[in-house]
């Protein structure tokens, strides 16, 4: 099978625009955002290069007058915003791997998970769990700050409370989040996605990791989850985690967790706000370049049933 093609349409914003520009590409149309290309010893930029990707036979043309609109609309919402010039180009899946090759090293995380990607040679002797993860347009390396910080929020909770028995990976992206609570030792997790790209992606990753038997790829919405839950982890935007905060009320476990990751550093307290007491305690806040993950606890609510 050849490679498949992509129109990739690109803009650099200042950080604090990132989401109110990914949304957008979202709906135009985008079957996945990419968030430039950080390295694991650099400093995060003030400004981020977002990447939409649409079916190559796009016209582009309106495709990038509709983006210039939409910045034209936020710059006085964004000061900083400027003078943007998106720009779109067609790329295949096989430059898009070759692309990431030097972005994409292996990555320690925590003290028991190493990122790799296919092309990297697995270590000999080592104490870590291995996830090998492709890069693709399916978000989700562990480069990012976000999912950074989910897995090691994911590490220290199972550490301290026990891998749970059933979780829940809510937007599960490349699968990383639920092939990590896998490995580290949960026997049942539940990954969903609305994007078709992203659960195939994640499917593969499942498979190449050898958790297949653990993790359950789906498109089910939230009420059709064999729920409760013990822990639900969800890496989104802060405005879809706000959204979602009543149906995880009722999904999650009494005492179970919630790790809650996409949140600009500014939007932690909105989402605070959403998920407060009585129904929840904020457990730990993790941050990371300019980007806040936040673990919660369920105090409150139905009695369980399972």
């Amino acid at each position: 099978m050849g490679a498949e093609r992509w129109l990739r349409v690109t803009v650099s914003v200042p950080t604090e625009a990132v989401e109110a520009v990914s949304y957008f590409l979202v709906e135009l149309g985008s079957i996945g955002i990419a968030e430039g290309e950080w390295k694991p010893d650099t400093p995060p930029p003030a400004r981020t290069l977002i990447q939409g990707f649409f079916p190559a036979d796009r016209d582009s043309v309106a495709l990038l007058a509709s983006l210039t609109k939409h910045l034209q609309r936020i710059a006085t919402e964004y000061p900083a915003l400027g003078t943007c010039i998106p720009e779109g180009e067609v790329i295949t899946s096989d430059t898009w791997q070759e692309r990431w090759k030097t972005h994409f090293p292996p990555l320690p995380v925590g003290q028991r998970l190493l990122i790799l990607p296919p092309w990297e040679v697995r270590p000999a002797q080592s104490e870590r769990e291995v996830i090998e993860i492709n890069p693709s347009m399916a978000f989700g390396t562990g480069h990012h700050a976000t999912t950074h910080t989910c897995l090691e929020a994911l590490e220290a909770l199972c550490d301290t409370c026990g891998p749970p028995t059933q979780a829940l990976d809510l937007g599960t992206g490349s699968g990383i989040l639920a092939i990590a609570l896998a490995k580290l030792g949960t026997p049942s997790v539940w990954a969903t996605d609305i994007d078709p790209t992203a659960r195939d992606e994640a499917q593969k990753n499942a498979v190449v990791n050898g958790v297949v038997t653990a993790v359950h790829i789906s498109a089910a919405s939230l009420n059709e989850l064999p729920s409760p839950f013990q822990l639900v982890v969800a890496n989104l935007f802060a405005a879809t985690l706000i959204a979602f905060c009543p149906t995880l009320a009722q999904i999650l476990a009494h005492s179970g967790h919630a790790i809650l990751s996409g949140i600009q550093s500014g939007q932690a307290e909105a989402v605070l706000e959403a998920f407060s007491a009585p129904d929840w305690t904020l457990v730990e806040h993790r941050s990371k370049d300019d980007w806040a993950t936040l673990v919660l606890r369920r105090d409150s609510g139905r009695p369980d049933s399972g």
